[in-house]
């Protein structure tokens, strides 16, 4: 297990043990490692449940038992335990690891570069999502059908060592809430949602808003049918028919 949540866990251990809880749920992880190391996915998958129940906001707990659940072959309810941890806002580390997941599944599952569901969180009237970038960075991305260009932070870009070319290239014109504004071209290598990756893809250089890293446009969604389904809140992307 990656040893980078064991800081988090003896947090959650100390908790538990100032507020003499009997049965924390940090005991039914370590009940549950010593499962998975014996083998016995069911035992472990259930006493990660345990664990989740009692702390529903740790996102590890529902990583971990969404791991045990794969190993018993239950891939969709897996997935549906990794898109939970991925809705807690896991630190960057786990958040990658959980996105490596739900891509092993979705490819085994033959479900590879067709078709990706993906967790959303709803602020302000809007929908979010993560999207990966360069397969190492993991930015919030404000969801927008309506806009033509895909839109990525300076900070962000900077960051991932991506510029506005030599010559800053043609400014790209926005339309935003406070009016029309410009922002420099850019490449972004990569560029993922879930299973679904653009290469090479073209974004344009401008704040987003508060608390964004991005907006995600038409030159990423036009490819897809966008289904957001706010009772789950989820994103499902499927490729258009082509005749």
């Amino acid at each position: 297990m990656p040893r980078v949540l064991t800081f988090v866990l003896g947090v959650i251990i100390g908790q538990w043990l100032v507020f003499g809880a009997v049965a924390s749920p940090a005991d039914y992880h370590i009940r549950a490692q010593r499962a998975m190391q014996a083998r016995d996915y069911l035992e472990a998958m259930q006493l990660w449940s345990q664990a989740a129940a009692l702390q529903p906001s740790e996102p590890s707990f529902h990583y971990y038992r969404g791991i045990a659940l794969a190993r018993l072959g239950l891939r969709l309810s897996a997935v549906d335990s990794f898109q939970m941890a991925l809705l807690l806002e896991p630190a960057p580390h786990l958040a990658r690891l959980v996105l490596q997941e739900i891509a092993r599944l979705n490819q085994n599952g033959g479900l590879i570069a067709q078709e990706t569901t993906v967790p959303l969180e709803h602020g302000l009237g809007v929908w979010i999502a993560r999207v990966v970038l360069n397969d190492s960075r993991t930015g919030r991305f404000l969801v927008d059908t309506g806009s033509s260009v895909t839109v990525l932070s300076p900070t962000l870009a900077a960051d991932l060592g991506i510029g506005g070319g030599p010559d800053g290239g043609t400014p790209v014109e926005l339309q935003t809430l406070g009016g029309r504004t410009a922002g420099a071209p850019a490449i972004v290598g990569s560029l993922r949602v879930g299973t679904l990756e653009l290469r090479d893809a073209p974004v344009v250089l401008h704040d987003p808003g508060p608390g964004l890293d991005g907006i995600l446009g038409n030159t990423f969604l036009s490819r897809y049918q966008v289904t957001v389904d706010a009772d789950r809140r989820q994103l499902h992307l499927r490729p258009l028919t082509r005749d």
